[in-house]
């Protein structure tokens, strides 16, 4: 169940500052000291200490940095022609070894400013959530809610599930209080209690393979759960196998603290549309995206995919879900103007990446997010400053430090990916003759073994891009 709050002041903020996203990265650059300026975080101390390092992800719980100023910089003009020959010289580089795909898109025009294997769909890992996030967007106006109900009636108490992953304890007790309070309005003190689950199909996607919960990649999409189904708190932790039951059993305990007996086993049932009810709510859908793209949080992603079927009226199944995307996606990127021959081996299986069946061409992307980027798609202009800021926030914290790809920092927002043998990256640049540019970049075919130094290699290619002739 997604219902709608007002609209909020940072929302239009954050659109208005969108029309001046070389403005933000400037700010960001003089920061970072990418640019001359008075302003600047550098500091003898280190950064973020580096999350767990994962088969399919690589993120940091670092907030994102606020836009900046709406002060353009004053750019020289800098030919950009041989961009591409700069950027593709990184195939040669020993762990790349000809596995390099990049595609550079100005935001503006729409031309390719650089491209190389383009077309040829890969393995996109985590960046995929940059598609999932652009296919909410385009569904929902990012302030609904997710709501989690129980109706009281006649002595049956039915929590009733509206897709709320992010559900805490202290929510959870909320709604137990409040449902006690209602059971003793009724002149009730014995209670049974039934579990609805029927607004999402959900569940553990095959697709995942051995990326899936038994790993702790990820927990099955169910329509309530505690704390994301994160068993220890820990994002690569052990996850629940049954969110929803292991909700159940704690609101039986939470409403026996607000000193009711809850008699028999927890049954399925329907939740009665006209009976006295309860709620509480989850963060807006925009911050559940927000949080999504900064720390690659492969659970929430897969929900998302699964309120994108939802919204198009489509299966709520894993399959469903991962069907729905893809097809807003097709739609999307041919508005952008992506030629049909590159969307022929668009395929997606999951709304996480966590699949190795994914395969999404970095023409697309490119396209996408220079769409993205533009006045003509402002519902998806949240994701420009969701996505983490190399050097700066969640999984690019730890990019972008070594002193030959430094003056990247600050100037690349992008989300990162990587899934054994295919390292990415995707998101938008300030170039050095000051166009903004939607791209993305892969590095595949390595071994398993050389993923930090496949990670170097996408950070060196990018770096390309803001560096003048």
């Amino acid at each position: 169940m997604v219902g709608r709050v007002p609209e909020r002041v940072w929302r239009t903020t954050a659109i208005v500052l969108c029309a001046a996203v070389p403005a933000s990265f400037y700010l960001i650059g003089d920061l970072t000291d990418a640019f001359p300026g008075v302003l600047t975080i550098s500091s003898e101390q280190e950064g973020p200490e580096a999350g767990p390092r994962a088969q399919a992800e690589d993120w940091d719980r670092v907030p994102a940095a606020a836009p900046g100023p709406d002060v353009a910089p004053e750019v020289d003009p800098t030919s950009s022609a041989d961009l591409e020959e700069r950027m593709s010289a990184h195939a040669g580089d020993p762990v790349v070894d000809d596995g390099l795909a990049f595609s550079v898109v100005d935001v503006e025009t729409g031309e390719v400013i650089a491209a190389r294997d383009a077309d040829a769909a890969r393995v996109p890992a985590s960046t995929l959530k940059l598609l999932t996030a652009a296919a909410v967007l385009r569904l929902y106006t990012g302030d609904e809610v997710l709501t989690t109900r129980a109706t009281v009636e006649d002595g049956l108490i039915t929590l009733q599930g509206g897709g709320d992953m992010t559900l805490t304890d202290a929510d959870l007790r909320d709604l137990a209080t409040q449902a006690a309070q209602l059971a003793t309005d009724q002149g009730t003190e014995e209670v049974s209690l039934a579990l609805d689950t029927s607004y999402l199909s959900g569940g553990a996607n095959p697709a995942w393979g051995s990326n899936g919960t038994a790993g702790g990649w990820v927990t099955p999409t169910a329509t309530l759960a505690l704390d994301e189904g994160w068993l220890d708190g820990e994002q690569y932790g052990p996850k629940s196998t049954d969110p929803e039951g292991d909700v159940a059993r704690r609101f039986v305990e939470l409403l026996e603290e607000q000193g009711l007996t809850v008699t028999g086993k927890v049954t399925s049932a329907d939740a009665p549309t006209e009976a006295p009810s309860v709620e509480v709510h989850s963060a807006p859908l925009s911050e559940i995206v927000q949080h999504t793209l900064l720390i690659s949080d492969n659970t929430t992603a897969e929900l998302l995919a699964h309120l994108v079927a939802a919204a198009r009226g489509d299966e709520t199944t894993t399959e469903g879900a991962a069907a729905a995307v893809e097809a807003e996606v097709r739609d999307l990127a041919t508005e952008a103007g992506v030629p049909a021959e590159d969307l022929e081996a668009l395929t997606i299986r999951d709304g996480s990446g966590l699949s190795t069946e994914d395969r999404v061409p970095p023409a697309l992307f490119s396209a996408v997010l220079a769409q993205a980027s533009s006045p003509e798609e402002p519902v998806l202009q949240q994701i420009l400053f969701d996505v983490p800021i190399a050097g700066l926030s969640g999984t690019l914290a730890d990019r972008f430090g070594d002193q030959d790809v430094s003056d990247a920092r600050g100037l690349v927002r992008g989300k990162t990916g990587y899934l054994g043998g295919s390292s990415t990256l995707a998101g938008t640049v300030v170039l050095a003759d000051g166009r903004t540019a939607g791209f993305s970049i892969v590095v595949h075919g390595f071994d398993g073994a050389d993923a930090d130094a496949a990670r170097a290699a996408v950070d060196d290619v990018a770096a390309e891009m803001v560096r003048g002739s």
